[in-house]
This record gives structure tokens, sequence and C-alpha cells, in this order.
């Protein structure tokens, strides 16, 4: 998989002990956003047009993005992100922590909430300016106000509500652990005639640079291939993508039923380098 349009059977050796990627798809945009960690406690951000496979490098930052908190709208023009800067002085009215809404692919805050800590933060966009934030949010720092935003407090689901989930589990339906009614081992999401599996472990907190398991299975419930990934969806094109180390890859699936992955983007060499937000980022 050295350059793109190679088709490979295995995915096993493009694994990268360097970095793992997680994406947040748009529900309503043929775009998405990676979140790259790595190297260390670096992150990155790239925007992905998935209807042209194009790739916009974005901004890095040295500290802790949670992508599980981590939200895009659905038109895909604003991201909302917890990041942190666990240990290190601040000063101003910031914290240590904050839940942040930018422009993808940068993370120069439009609006932002100090937080402190790693508890809540979380956001959820319910249209293109309507956001749910973690009820441990306080108000918004003063120099970072939400402007056209409409914020609603942060409910959980019950009763005949709709549930309040992020873009990355749009379409996805849980399947309760036998005899339990809380713990879930396998989301699955359908797509035509076929149907993604991701297996969920005991010990799953959190997105991570660990391995998921993934199932792809005929809609009658019959499975017919297995692959790991550190993240992998149906696009909005309907495609079955996958990230793997540092790399974006797509499938297409034989006459035989063996998935055939193809690159899309390998973005596991780049380095961290200072970038600065152009104008139309930086404000609302």
């Amino acid at each position: 998989m050295s350059r793109r349009g190679t088709y490979v059977n295995d995915l096993a050796p493009f694994f990268d002990d360097c970095c793992w990627m997680f994406v947040l798809p748009a529900r309503s945009a043929r775009v998405a956003v990676i979140l790259r960690r790595g190297p260390t406690d670096w992150w990155h951000v790239t925007r992905w047009d998935t209807r042209t496979d194009a790739f916009e490098r974005g901004q890095w930052f040295h500290g802790r993005i949670y992508p599980e908190k981590c939200d895009l709208c659905p038109n895909g023009k604003l991201l909302v992100y917890f990041a942190a800067k666990f240990g290190r002085p601040h000063s101003g009215g910031y914290s240590d922590s904050w839940t942040a809404v930018s422009r993808p692919p940068y993370l120069t805050a439009l609006t932002l909430w100090p937080i402190g800590g790693a508890c809540g933060g979380q956001g959820v966009f319910m249209d293109d300016f309507t956001l749910r934030i973690g009820s441990s949010a306080p108000r918004h720092h003063p120099d970072h106000p939400p402007g056209p935003l409409r914020l609603l407090p942060w409910l959980p689901s019950s009763g005949n509500a709709a549930p309040v989930v992020p873009c990355w589990l749009d379409g996805w339906d849980a399947l309760p652990a036998p005899g339990s009614k809380t713990r879930i081992t396998e989301y699955r999401k359908p797509c035509g005639t076929l149907v993604l599996g991701r297996d969920v472990p005991a010990n799953y907190h959190a997105p991570s640079r660990r391995r998921t398991l993934y199932t792809l299975y005929r809609v009658s419930g019959e499975p017919v291939t297995m692959f790991e990934a550190h993240w992998a969806d149906w696009d909005q094109r309907g495609r079955l993508v996958a990230a793997v180390g540092g790399r974006i890859v797509a499938a297409r699936l034989t006459k035989d039923d063996q998935l055939r992955w193809r690159q899309l983007a390998d973005l596991h060499d780049e380095k961290p380098t200072r970038l600065e937000a152009p104008k139309w980022a930086q404000r609302w």
C-alpha cells in the first residue's frame, strides 16, 4: 500500500505504533474530520472531502483531545471538541481543560468554555447551529462568546426522547450483552445489503491505539468477513472506509467475500508544524 490506488488484502502491516486516528463523519455532507494522535501527545486535525477524497491538513495541538467527546455539525463546518493541557500553567480565565467550537481543520476557538479536569465537557450538535453542552460546562469565556449558536443543556435520554448521540455514533444500533440491560457487546450499522459490526470489549472506555475488531454481516445476520482497524464506518457514499495507523483506506468486497483495501491517504509520516488559522477560521 505504498501508493494510492494499490489494493491489498491484509491491513496488519499498516498498524503504526507512532500514531492512530479516529474519524468524525458529518451527518448531511460529504465531509469528515480526522483526529490523529501521535507522535506522543501531539494531535493533528485533517479535513476529508469524502466526495473527492481530498485531504486538507490543519492545526496541530500538544496536549490531549478526547475524540469520544467531540462532534461535527451536520454540514461539517463546525467542530466541537474537548481538550486539555494538564499540568501546565493557565491564567486569564482559562483552565487546564476546555470545550471549544472551531472551524475544521483548525482548532482556533470561536467559542470556549473553561472546564477544569477530565469529567464532562462533551458537546453534540443537534443541527448546524444548535449545540448541547455537557452539564459541567460553566459560562463561556468572556473573550470567546457563542456567537450564533443556540445552546441547550445536556440531558440524559429518557422515555421516548430521541437519544443524543454524536456524529460518529449516528446510525449505529447497540446490541446489549445477553442478560444485561446496560453492557453493550457490539454496535451494528447497515448499508444496502451489508451490515458493519463493531466489537465493544468489556474494558472499552474510549477510542485509543488499541485495535478494534469489525465484522461484516449480510442483512440476514450471516457473518461475511472480519478485520481490525482503529476506526471504520460507511462513508456518505456508502463505501466501507477505515483508519489503520496513519492511513485512511477504502474497501471493496470481492465475489469470494474477501475485502480488498485501497489507500486513500497516508498521514503517518507527518510531523508537528506551526500553522496559523486563516482569517475565515478565526471568526463567526
